[in-house]
């Protein structure tokens, strides 16, 4: 073996340690050795350490398991509230906890995947150093799956008290707008939260379990170089998307050529408003590869001045970290344009009809609130969590010359770029339900008011993208040490 290589490889003492030799006591002449069957072993002791250097990262995550049992966990309440009632009260019931908390369930489950895969991808290196010297692939899969599991309980366990106190909120609210009868009692107890937090916390430890996939499995130097270059997305992904996509323009079509066509004027509503929703996810799921070209044009035409070059040059190659922020802008901007143009469409045909359903228009206004509310922190806890994962290449821009406010403008700029690109998506996603909607009725493809929700709420993604970046950005340091 030559000197080079004996200088790289680690010493027998840190490979033990790694797969868990450790000596024996003093005179006994020989070792114990745990067995390697793919738990956590002695190299859980780097948990503790790992949780205190990233505490933003995992408090971010943390954030979203909580809100995310927050937000499901009433409408999980009005299910069970339902089982105990009857007649039009349990179908209301039932379609607000069914419909609306269903279509939020599947927000929130794909922004909960996003945030924590978030959480473990920044942890590559770390991946990578324990592969190097010795840990196997399964501890350290297993030290992650752990971690995750105990932050996603905690958390979700916590989230479950906001959660009881907004689904009394909601049926009180229910009940005063009239949707339900006043002698509905709420009967949303430990069952339906115990479901909802059960559920969270396994779509979080499935979600470590993929990302920690790839650097826990591939060879050390190609996982050390997937952490630094943009991958192709793997195969799945994209039959994922495209298959979002395409099931969302085929509701559009369904509506434009069946339901817009029917006597229940409310038929074309339950086709045309999952499509937005279901174009959104789609595109989302590919934002890596979409973040990376549009980086790439843009850099070519407006890849001047410092932090236009930095920003932009940092898109193009690491698309597959800064993509966590631009998912959740294109969820936000698709829902809210689509849901709020499809109300406004609805108001203004109905009213020649005798109005436009009440309780159909609060479940659908209630969707939106709800989705964009949690789409805006979604993207407020991505860019707090990339940028805090960044903070040493950041420093290591101004160390080489870099001023700290060209740093700071990089990222800006970077917020910038994916809150037009999220809110041009966004648009493209909203189109598949607003065009066939107002065509089936009778308004043609292009509605005939309303128009202006379109540039303001795209306005508004984009403002939540910069604005959050801005703030991310200024919580960095450039002290010297």
């Amino acid at each position: 073996m030559s000197a080079a290589r004996t200088a790289e490889r680690p010493s027998k003492r840190a490979r033990n340690a790694a797969v868990g030799l450790t000596p024996s006591a003093p005179g006994a002449g020989k070792r114990s050795r745990v067995p390697d069957d793919g738990r956590l072993g002695r190299v859980g002791w780097l948990a503790r350490p790992s949780l205190r250097h990233r505490p933003t990262a995992f408090l971010a995550g943390a954030l979203t398991v909580f809100l995310s049992t927050a937000v499901v966990g009433p409408f999980a309440a009005m299910i069970e509230t339902a089982l105990h009632s009857g007649g039009e009260d349990r179908l209301a019931l039932l379609i607000m906890g069914g419909v609306v908390g269903g279509w939020g369930l599947v927000i929130v489950l794909f922004s909960l995947a996003s945030a924590v895969g978030i959480t473990v991808r920044q942890r590559t290196e770390e991946v990578v150093l324990l592969r190097t010297i010795g840990a196997a692939g399964s501890q350290v899969r297993a030290l992650v799956r752990g971690e995750t599991l105990v932050m996603a309980a905690v958390a979700a366990a916590l989230g479950a008290v906001p959660a009881w106190f907004g689904a009394r909120a909601l049926l009180d609210a229910l009940r005063s707008g009239g949707l339900v009868s006043g002698d509905v009692r709420f009967r949303g107890g430990g069952l339906a939260l115990l479901a909802t937090v059960v559920a969270i916390v396994l779509v979080a430890r499935l979600a470590a379990a993929v990302a920690v996939a790839r650097a826990s499995r591939a060879p050390v130097r190609e996982a050390r170089a997937a952490q630094a270059l943009a991958t192709p997305l793997p195969r799945w992904r994209r039959l994922v998307a495209a298959a979002l996509v395409l099931y969302g323009v085929g509701f559009g079509v369904v509506t434009m050529t069946v339901t817009g066509r029917s006597d229940e004027p409310y038929d074309a509503m339950m086709t045309a408003g999952n499509a937005c929703l279901l174009v959104s996810i789609g595109l989302a799921v590919v934002a890596p590869r979409l973040l990376q070209r549009f980086a790439v044009v843009l850099h070519r035409r407006f890849g001047r001045g410092a932090a236009s070059e930095l920003a932009l040059s940092n898109a193009a190659r690491r698309s597959h970290l800064l993509s966590a922020t631009l998912a959740p802008v294109i969820v936000l901007a698709g829902s809210s344009i689509g849901t709020l143009m499809l109300v406004d469409v609805d108001v203004r045909s109905m009213a020649a009809a005798g109005g436009a359903d009440r309780v159909t228009n609060l479940l659908n206004v209630v969707v939106v609130v709800m989705i964009s509310l949690f789409a805006a922190i979604m993207v407020i806890n991505a860019w707090v969590a990339v940028v805090a994962d960044r903070r040493a290449e950041l420093r290591r821009l101004w160390l080489v010359g870099a001023a700290p406010s060209t740093v700071r403008r990089s990222v800006v700029v970077e917020g910038l770029v994916t809150g037009v690109l999220g809110a041009g998506l966004g648009i493209a996603a909203a189109a598949t339900t607003v065009v066939p909607f107002s065509w089936a009725r009778g308004e043609g493809l292009v509605p005939d008011g309303g128009l202006w929700l379109v540039p303001a709420l795209a306005a508004a993604a984009v403002a939540v993208a910069v604005l959050s970046a801005t703030a991310a950005a200024r919580r960095v340091r450039f002290q010297s040490a």
